[in-house]
Protein backbone atom coordinates (compact mmCIF):
# COMPACT_ATOMS: atom_id res chain seq x y z
CA UNK A 1 0.00 0.00 0.00
CA UNK A 2 2.81 2.61 0.69
CA UNK A 3 3.84 1.51 -2.96
CA UNK A 4 0.66 3.56 -4.02
CA UNK A 5 1.30 6.57 -1.86
CA UNK A 6 4.53 6.98 -2.64
CA UNK A 7 4.11 6.72 -6.57
CA UNK A 8 1.27 9.05 -6.28
CA UNK A 9 3.39 11.44 -3.80
CA UNK A 10 6.20 11.58 -6.41
CA UNK A 11 3.98 11.82 -9.60
CA UNK A 12 1.55 14.95 -7.91
CA UNK A 13 4.85 16.75 -6.78
CA UNK A 14 6.39 16.16 -10.29
CA UNK A 15 3.62 17.53 -11.98
CA UNK A 16 3.24 20.60 -9.60
CA UNK A 17 7.39 21.07 -10.41
CA UNK A 18 6.55 20.64 -14.31
CA UNK A 19 3.99 23.26 -14.23
CA UNK A 20 6.29 25.76 -12.22
CA UNK A 21 9.34 25.45 -14.36
CA UNK A 22 8.04 25.69 -17.53
CA UNK A 23 5.94 28.89 -16.40
CA UNK A 24 8.83 30.67 -14.09
CA UNK A 25 11.59 28.76 -14.63
CA UNK A 26 11.99 27.72 -11.22
CA UNK A 27 11.04 24.64 -8.76
CA UNK A 28 10.00 25.78 -5.22
CA UNK A 29 11.71 24.52 -2.59
CA UNK A 30 8.39 24.48 -0.57
CA UNK A 31 7.32 21.59 -3.06
CA UNK A 32 10.48 19.54 -2.50
CA UNK A 33 10.81 19.64 1.08
CA UNK A 34 6.72 18.76 1.60
CA UNK A 35 7.41 15.73 -0.86
CA UNK A 36 10.28 14.84 1.42
CA UNK A 37 8.57 14.85 4.39
CA UNK A 38 5.92 12.65 2.80
CA UNK A 39 7.50 10.46 1.08
CA UNK A 40 9.78 10.42 4.32
CA UNK A 41 7.37 9.49 6.59
CA UNK A 42 6.14 6.81 4.68
CA UNK A 43 9.36 5.22 4.52
CA UNK A 44 10.13 5.23 7.89
CA UNK A 45 6.61 3.64 8.89
CA UNK A 46 6.74 1.09 5.95
CA UNK A 47 8.07 -2.44 7.39
CA UNK A 48 10.18 -3.13 4.39
CA UNK A 49 13.47 -4.37 5.49
CA UNK A 50 15.81 -3.01 3.04
CA UNK A 51 15.03 0.92 3.97
CA UNK A 52 18.47 1.80 3.12
CA UNK A 53 17.98 1.24 -0.72
CA UNK A 54 16.00 4.60 -0.75
CA UNK A 55 18.21 6.91 1.61
CA UNK A 56 21.03 5.97 -0.54
CA UNK A 57 18.96 6.82 -3.46
CA UNK A 58 18.27 10.12 -1.62
CA UNK A 59 22.32 10.74 -2.43
CA UNK A 60 23.40 9.05 -5.40
CA UNK A 61 21.26 9.64 -8.76
CA UNK A 62 20.85 13.84 -7.38
CA UNK A 63 24.70 13.34 -6.38
CA UNK A 64 25.31 12.54 -10.25
CA UNK A 65 23.30 15.92 -10.99
CA UNK A 66 25.30 18.30 -8.31
CA UNK A 67 28.31 16.93 -10.07
CA UNK A 68 27.50 17.95 -13.15
CA UNK A 69 26.29 21.40 -12.41
CA UNK A 70 29.59 21.56 -10.15
CA UNK A 71 31.80 20.66 -13.39
CA UNK A 72 29.43 22.36 -15.78
CA UNK A 73 28.48 25.80 -14.18
CA UNK A 74 24.72 26.93 -14.76
CA UNK A 75 23.47 23.78 -16.33
CA UNK A 76 21.54 22.45 -14.19
CA UNK A 77 19.41 24.23 -11.52
CA UNK A 78 19.38 23.68 -7.41
CA UNK A 79 16.11 22.22 -8.22
CA UNK A 80 16.41 20.09 -10.84
CA UNK A 81 19.15 18.32 -8.22
CA UNK A 82 16.88 18.32 -5.51
CA UNK A 83 13.77 16.85 -7.15
CA UNK A 84 16.45 14.14 -8.25
CA UNK A 85 16.78 13.58 -4.29
CA UNK A 86 13.32 13.51 -4.06
CA UNK A 87 12.93 11.21 -6.83
CA UNK A 88 15.73 8.90 -4.90
CA UNK A 89 14.02 8.66 -1.60
CA UNK A 90 10.78 7.86 -3.25
CA UNK A 91 12.27 4.98 -6.08
CA UNK A 92 15.73 3.71 -4.44
CA UNK A 93 18.99 4.05 -5.73
CA UNK A 94 19.22 1.61 -8.41
CA UNK A 95 15.61 2.65 -9.71
CA UNK A 96 16.91 6.39 -9.51
CA UNK A 97 20.04 6.14 -11.51
CA UNK A 98 18.19 4.20 -14.16
CA UNK A 99 15.30 7.18 -13.58
CA UNK A 100 18.43 9.44 -14.13
CA UNK A 101 19.84 8.08 -17.44
CA UNK A 102 16.15 7.85 -19.05
CA UNK A 103 15.57 11.37 -18.09
CA UNK A 104 18.61 12.60 -19.75
CA UNK A 105 18.71 10.76 -22.84
CA UNK A 106 15.32 12.34 -23.21
CA UNK A 107 16.35 15.88 -22.39
CA UNK A 108 19.39 15.40 -24.61
CA UNK A 109 17.01 14.26 -27.65
CA UNK A 110 14.95 17.24 -27.03
CA UNK A 111 18.02 19.57 -26.62
CA UNK A 112 19.50 18.69 -29.88
CA UNK A 113 16.34 18.76 -32.02
CA UNK A 114 16.16 22.15 -30.27
CA UNK A 115 19.30 23.57 -31.15
CA UNK A 116 18.76 22.23 -34.66
CA UNK A 117 15.59 23.88 -34.97
CA UNK A 118 16.68 27.56 -33.43
CA UNK A 119 20.48 27.18 -34.20
CA UNK A 120 21.11 28.28 -30.86
CA UNK A 121 23.83 26.50 -28.92
CA UNK A 122 23.28 28.26 -25.32
CA UNK A 123 19.76 27.04 -25.26
CA UNK A 124 18.24 26.00 -21.87
CA UNK A 125 15.60 23.46 -20.78
CA UNK A 126 13.51 23.02 -18.08
CA UNK A 127 14.47 19.67 -16.76
CA UNK A 128 10.96 18.72 -14.97
CA UNK A 129 8.90 17.66 -17.96
CA UNK A 130 11.26 15.24 -18.47
CA UNK A 131 11.17 14.17 -14.59
CA UNK A 132 7.32 13.37 -15.48
CA UNK A 133 8.29 11.72 -18.67
CA UNK A 134 10.55 9.92 -17.35
CA UNK A 135 8.38 8.50 -14.35
CA UNK A 136 5.40 8.05 -16.44
CA UNK A 137 7.36 5.83 -18.79
CA UNK A 138 9.45 3.97 -15.98
CA UNK A 139 5.14 3.30 -14.18
CA UNK A 140 4.24 2.34 -17.36
CA UNK A 141 6.50 -0.39 -17.62
CA UNK A 142 6.73 -1.54 -14.42
CA UNK A 143 9.93 -0.27 -13.58
CA UNK A 144 9.66 1.64 -10.79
Amino acid sequence: MSYIYVQVTLFLVIGVATYTDLRWRTIPDWLIMKGLGLILLIRIFNSDQNQWRYFLGLFVASGVLYLAALLIPGSIGGGDIKLMALVGLAIGWQESLLFLCLMLILAGVCGVIGVMVTKNRKMKIPLAPFFLIAQTSMLAIGLS
